[in-house]
């Protein structure tokens, strides 16, 4: 049987290349994938933290809270942003039978290597400070890469043919993905949110994903990592569907107009 995905045994290696050429010749090498968000993360603990004393709110240490909230963040930013001009930036692929599919994969792969690094910093701090998490929180991270990975692969459908076609909504997605990143709890604690800012930060998928990705440090009643999990899904998989249908509609007009 023909497999439905027969690119998917490429990902690997190309992911491991695009690693490798993205560092070759830097003297740190990939160290900066995580050096990068680490120094963001320590300027925003600075203004944030220190200078406007968001800091002293959060029931988690503020560089905890920061890193457990920007590295995914950066990750997530990352893949959609490349999206925007994956296409422009491999014009050979109108000429070529390497799926569309295959190209974003690779993006929100490679990405994902800083999401996990804040995996580890929760890890690390859960397990040094003893939070008493039980088994669904320890899982929460996990599913909640899973779900990002599957929401950036759909978003990024969505936005390869559409920015190919409409250069415009580059700039556009940058603005976005800055006025959402305030949408969500990834500098601040989520309980300084109080009346429509707090419904906003509800209605934000990745609220929802920062809470799973918390959640051995800052462990979720059950029926609250029940409801994180439901409305993480349904953006993920509401944004696959949305990007295949939008793949398949505009892909050879895009490819006509690279």
């Amino acid at each position: 049987m023909k497999p439905r995905a027969p690119w998917i045994h490429s990902l690997g290696p190309l992911v491991v290349a695009d690693l490798r050429h993205r560092y070759a010749g830097s003297l740190l090498g990939a160290s900066w994938a995580v050096l990068a968000p680490l120094i963001e993360a320590a300027t925003y603990g600075v203004v944030f933290g220190l200078v406007l004393g968001v800091a002293g709110r959060a029931t988690l240490p503020y560089a905890v809270l920061i890193a457990s909230g920007l590295f995914p963040w950066a990750s997530f930013r990352e893949a959609l942003e490349g999206s925007a001009s994956v296409l422009a930036d491999n014009r050979w692929v109108r000429r070529s039978r390497v799926p569309v599919e295959l190209l974003v994969a690779r993006l929100v792969s490679v990405a994902l290597l800083r999401a996990a690094v804040g995996l580890v910093v929760v890890y690390v701090f859960a397990v040094a400070r003893g939070t008493g998490s039980g088994l669904v929180d320890w899982l929460c991270p996990f599913a909640a890469l899973i779900l990002q990975a599957v929401l950036a692969y759909g978003l990024c459908l969505c936005l390869a043919p559409l920015t190919t076609l409409v250069p415009d909504l580059k700039p556009t997605l940058v603005s976005l993905l800055t006025i959402l990143m305030f949408a969500a709890p990834i500098l601040y604690p989520e309980s300084l949110a109080k009346g429509r800012l707090a419904t906003v930060l509800l209605c934000n998928p990745f609220t929802h994903l920062l809470r799973l990705y918390r959640a051995p440090a800052e462990p979720l009643p059950l029926g609250g990592a029940g409801i994180s999990l439901a409305v993480a899904s349904v953006a993920a998989l509401a944004a696959l569907v949305l990007g295949r249908a939008l793949r398949a509609r505009l892909w050879w007009n895009a490819r006509d107009a690279l």
